[in-house]
């Protein structure tokens, strides 16, 4: 006959309920919260932004990743509002921060595909487009080669890795119901950061860009010279030709390239949470500073 053990301490049935509902109320609005700040980062980041990934996988990331950290961490459980409209505007503030941290690691991924965009334009193959699965959208050829491009390269640097490990940071640097994206000093690293999208792209394609300036100059002082040559399909010609051949001779150059710009995303997206969370902390000793101040004055008087 088989001896069952018996605990001594365990609880009952009716204990154990009570238990669990007070564990669900103490913790289900965080974990909510966290999952909403996830959510914006799906919406956003590079690799995990891709239209290319179900919808039903995404939401099993997030509330995996979701329930990782509410047992690995235990974050710090915040005071929260008891009012559903309250609460509703704290998790559309957390899935902001998400987008944000998503949007700023997403601008060089974005300024690389730009640069394919531009050498397609000057080449003159801007009219070839191909269907991007990851955007659900039409791009140039050399677009869609750059975007694959650094898609993999940023999978092979583990920059997903990287930018996941930078994200779950984001909640010792921001506290959970905390936001402030009205401050000077956010707006302005926003702005430099987003800033970046223009001059990596023209830094990228700037090679290519510039020998087929000399391709045009040298028409033109052709035309000029010998009227009677056909430029137009000498141009037609020479510039695809000649951009498609200096893109192998660059493109290791490129690639290492592509590398370091993959990590510099994730870099981009960590400044902004430091000055996000800079600008919460400089917020509350403000108010907190306030609040004595008004408290003082009568002691004063």
């Amino acid at each position: 006959m088989a001896i069952i053990p018996v605990i001594p301490d365990a609880p009952s049935g009716v204990s154990a309920i009570a238990y669990l509902t007070s564990m669900l109320e103490k913790y289900a609005p965080v974990f909510f919260l966290i999952v909403a700040r996830l959510l914006g980062l799906t919406l956003q980041a590079p690799f995990f932004s891709g239209k290319s990934v179900p919808t039903q996988v995404r939401a099993t990331l997030i509330v995996t990743l979701a329930m990782m950290y509410m047992l690995t961490i235990q974050p710090k459980v915040p005071d929260l509002p008891s009012d559903f409209i309250k609460y509703s505007m704290l998790m559309i503030q957390e899935a902001l921060i998400g987008v944000i941290f998503g949007f700023c690691a997403s601008i060089i991924i974005a300024a690389i595909q730009a640069a394919g965009e531009i050498l397609d334009i000057q080449a003159g193959l801007s009219m070839v487009t191909l269907f991007n699965p990851q955007t659900k959208t039409q791009s140039s050829a050399t677009g869609r080669l750059f975007s694959q491009i650094e898609l993999t390269v940023f999978i092979f640097a583990q920059g997903h890795l990287y930018l996941l490990a930078a994200f779950f940071n984001t909640f010792d640097l921001i506290p959970l119901g905390k936001f402030n994206f009205s401050s000077p000093i956010v707006i302005h690293q926003f702005i430099n950061i987003a800033s970046k999208l223009f001059y990596v792209s023209i830094q990228l394609a700037l090679p290519v860009l510039i020998v087929l300036f000399i391709i045009d100059f040298s028409l033109g002082i052709t035309n000029k010279v010998s009227p009677q040559i056909n430029v137009l399909e000498l141009n037609f010609a020479m510039k695809p030709t000649t951009s498609m051949i200096i893109l192998l001779v660059i493109m290791s150059s490129l690639v290492t390239i592509m590398s370091e710009f993959s990590l510099e995303a994730v870099k981009d997206s960590i400044t902004m949470t430091k000055v996000m969370g800079k600008a919460i902390r400089q917020e509350d000793a403000r108010k907190a500073k306030d609040h004595e101040d008004k408290f003082a004055k009568p002691l004063i008087n």
